[in-house]
């Protein structure tokens, strides 16, 4: 499932309007229907971490959809992402880019200890 599909069963779970969750994350009610729609799917993170607010949710689960691999091992593989994973993503997303940059060094650093 996309993530539009994801906000707008959310949305109507929990019975909001268009206009009620775009007033929540600061749109209007056409950017909602429009992420709803795919016809806007690069969504700000700042928004999307409101949005995930509103619609009680994680917002890990709106960027990945736990009905579909959400990722490939380097041999292509497809794998699901576990808890953690999704976690380690969600604040990396937060970081500037400079802090990303210092994250995956680190994570590299770990990542070389490990298979020793």
């Amino acid at each position: 499932m996309d993530i539009g599909k994801i906000i707008q069963n959310r949305r109507k779970e929990l019975g909001l309007t268009l206009e009620e969750v775009g007033t929540a994350v600061g749109v209007g009610k056409s950017t909602v229907l429009k992420w709803e729609s795919g016809y806007i799917s690069n969504m700000r993170r700042d928004k999307i971490a409101l949005l995930a607010k509103v619609l009680h949710m994680n917002p890990t689960e709106l960027l990945f959809d736990d009905e579909e691999p959400a990722a490939k091992k380097g041999d292509g593989q497809e794998v699901k992402l576990s808890a953690n994973d999704k976690i380690i993503i969600e604040l990396l997303m937060s970081l500037s880019d400079s802090k990303k940059a210092e994250a995956i060094r680190y994570l590299r650093y770990l990542a070389e200890q490990s298979d020793k």
